[in-house]
């Protein structure tokens, strides 16, 4: 079985192949230098390194080059583990290049380096080794935002020995950097290199990236669910949505409303939909995600939620659920059986029943209510058939 076979079966083992033929369409159809940048912890570089190579070699056998970074955070030994690394992939016939960063390198000449290995079909190792023990942290971050920046990076994964940041026990899998910053700058349950990363990541994402980039902690065993799947496996890092409220669809793009829903749904909506009404639209600023509801005497009815399935996993359905929340205490709405967010709204949901073509949610609604809620629900046109 060739290796891009073996890492799909893999990949079916623990989510949707669909999924796993998504996400790697899409890394495909980008420039070959901007896939990712992988950080290898010096623990896991000492400890665990033979799985960072079986990652690196499935993830070449599949064309992607990922550039690999060692010695952010502890310089002394990354040269040696950057050699290792390589002679280990090319005894696997996988053509791999050590990078050493000194404090004179220019980001632009780094990048144009970077792509010329990575186009070539050649893992770009990089090391911030003992040259670069003079600077800070802090000074080390700077040197690679301004190299994300030039390759225009979109995700940088920090492979560390624990796994994702855990806070009270349980993973986090989501952390919205604007919001959740001080709560994990504050958590005893991370260690100091756990902040370290959450600051650097924070800077990375909203001062010295102009693109968006997303970054993710997980271990060197999860790199692939981490990749290939919408659930993830670690802690994503990100900016958080930017989120507005309309009144009905006045201003809203309507192409631009039907390409999201296409990309949702896998489907066009009907021609009528855009005639039907609808009060208010939580919707994100480049229309990558949106909810759109009805008022009604029984409470808000949700007649759509959406997000472009290249951001789902990102956690803007959240934001977006947030958001109603907090403006409608009592919230209905359908969804057929087999949608994938079926699992999702099971959890938002005070209550549900299911029913041969659809399942009814409810959210904050009276006892009372519920039938004439459920009626309601099933009254409705279908939108995307």
């Amino acid at each position: 079985m060739e290796p891009a076979d073996v890492v799909l079966r893999f990949l079916e083992s623990v989510g949707r192949r669909s999924e796993a033929e998504f996400y790697l369409g899409l890394f495909r159809a980008e420039p070959k230098e901007q896939f990712a940048a992988i950080s290898v912890d010096a623990n896991v570089a000492r400890h665990a390194w033979e799985a960072v190579v079986l990652d690196l070699k499935f993830l070449a056998a599949l064309g992607l080059m990922p550039v690999v970074v060692l010695g952010l955070f502890e310089p002394t030994d990354a040269e040696e583990h950057g050699a290792r690394i390589r002679r280990r992939l090319e005894k696997g016939a996988v053509a791999a290049q050590l990078i050493a960063v000194e404090q004179s390198s220019e980001p632009a000449q780094l990048a144009e380096a970077i792509t010329l290995l990575a186009r070539a079909g050649t893992v770009p190792i990089l090391t911030f080794g003992p040259p670069m023990l003079a600077l800070t942290v802090e000074d080390r971050f700077a040197r690679m935002g301004a190299l994300l920046a030039a390759l225009r990076t979109r995700k940088l994964i920090f492979l560390h020995r624990p796994g994702g940041l855990r806070q009270k026990g349980e993973l986090v899998q989501l952390a919205n950097l604007t919001t959740d910053f001080s709560s994990l700058q504050g958590s005893k349950e991370l260690s100091r290199k756990e902040r370290a990363m959450v600051t650097q990541s924070r800077r990375l994402i909203l001062e010295l990236v102009p693109h968006k980039l997303l970054v993710a902690i997980t271990s060197p065993f999860n790199l692939f669910r981490e990749l290939f799947t919408t659930k993830g496996a670690g802690t994503l890092l990100r900016r958080g949505a930017v989120l507005s409220r309309r009144d009905g669809l006045a201003g809203i793009d309507r192409d631009q409303l039907r390409a999201l829903l296409i990309s949702a749904f896998g489907r066009p909506p009907v021609d009528e939909f855009f005639d039907r009404p609808v009060s208010q639209v939580y919707v994100e600023e480049n229309l990558r995600g949106a909810a759109l509801l009805l008022d009604t005497p029984l409470g808000a009815y949700l007649t759509k939620f959406a997000v472009d399935r290249e951001a789902q996993g990102e956690g803007m359905g959240r934001d977006l659920w947030a958001l109603i929340a907090a403006d409608h205490p009592t919230v209905f709405w359908r969804a057929r059986a087999h949608n994938p967010v079926v699992a999702w709204y099971d959890q938002l949901c005070d209550g549900m029943v299911r029913l041969p073509d659809w399942n009814v949610y409810w959210k904050g609604l009276p006892s009372d209510r519920i039938p004439a809620a459920i009626a309601f629900a099933l009254a409705q046109p279908v939108d995307i058939p």
